[in-house]
């Protein structure tokens, strides 16, 4: 979250400044239009979700659009507003120091939610409490370091508070990857043995490892950057998409459902759309025993 100069480094380019925010922002823009064509999915799905659910896309897309105009403006600040001002370079408006805390915003129901779905695979609020307790130090260390960011506008200080944003991004990438970890696990301990119903979980399996894998990279490279060039903003082309990845993640999560549940049931007709929001999606609870008890006898005829 740093883009100032260590006494031995010289003063970045402007290129090594803002070209890596262009970049950002532009990579942004197009993973928040990913993530409205799987909002418009989800609602012409009809799905009956609860309240809790919908208020919980209602949040992070919120967060979303809110974050994609603050990066815009930000944007606008340095290329067009201080076109012909280069001392505008020495100094960052609020929308940049304020990044993790929207990623934080975002990234935390979502882990809670994937939380509470190994919770009810596992049957264990130990597990839950362990990836709260992860989500919740991760969202408190962003919103750390971005209070440093505000505290002093001028870049050449963000130096100081970099250790920070690494803990932050650390405790982030443990945390995601504690949940694939236990996703994967839970997931293929649920195998019956049918093929049909193995051959479902497989996809879950897939879906949940193409979810983590670009938020997970996307983290690390962050981290990398951040930590190893603290002088320029590179990190910060790998780090502005990183709470839409989560958005995305969970609305593909939800669309997925049908589908699944249709390759579940072996119904080519298209089912009813009642009681869907208890379909199987990534880390809900297995398939019912009375469900598999009547694929076991069509399988033995």
């Amino acid at each position: 979250m740093s883009t100032a100069s260590g006494p031995a480094a010289g003063p970045a380019s402007f290129e090594l400044l803002v070209g890596p925010l262009l970049i950002g922002v532009v990579v942004n823009a197009f993973v928040f239009g990913i993530c409205i064509m799987q909002l418009v999915e989800y609602f012409l799905g009809r799905h009956r979700d609860s309240w809790k659910l919908v208020a919980l896309l209602a949040w992070v897309f919120s967060i979303d659009v809110f974050q994609v105009a603050s990066s815009v403006a930000m944007l606008w600040h340095y290329v067009v507003a201080n076109f012909t001002n280069p001392a505008a370079l020495a100094s960052g408006p609020w929308e940049y120091a304020t990044l993790p805390i929207f990623n934080a915003l975002t990234t935390l129901p979502i882990q809670h939610f994937m939380a509470w779905r190994i919770m009810r695979f596992a049957r264990s609020r130990t597990l839950f409490a362990f990836l709260s307790a992860l989500s919740l130090a991760q969202a408190a260390l962003g919103c750390a370091a971005a209070a440093g960011g505000l505290r002093s506008t001028a870049l050449a200080a963000h130096v100081a508070i970099v250790p920070l944003a690494d803990a932050w991004l650390a405790a982030s990438v443990a945390c995601d990857m504690s949940i694939t970890v236990l996703l994967m696990y839970y997931l293929n301990k649920s195998r019956t043995g049918f093929e049909r119903t193995d051959s479902v979980i497989s996809r879950i399996c897939r879906v949940t490892v193409e979810a983590a894998v670009p938020v997970t990279f996307l983290c690390l490279l962050d981290l990398i950057f951040l930590t190893t060039t603290p002088n320029n903003n590179l990190h910060y082309m790998f780090a502005l998409p990183v709470g839409r990845l989560y958005t995305n993640t969970l609305l593909s999560t939800l669309n997925e459902r049908e589908s699944l549940r249709r390759s579940l049931e072996g119904d080519n007709s298209t089912p009813s759309r009642q009681g869907q929001g208890q379909g199987i999606s990534l880390g809900v609870r297995p398939p019912p025993f009375s469900l598999l008890k009547k694929k076991r006898k069509k399988e033995k005829n």
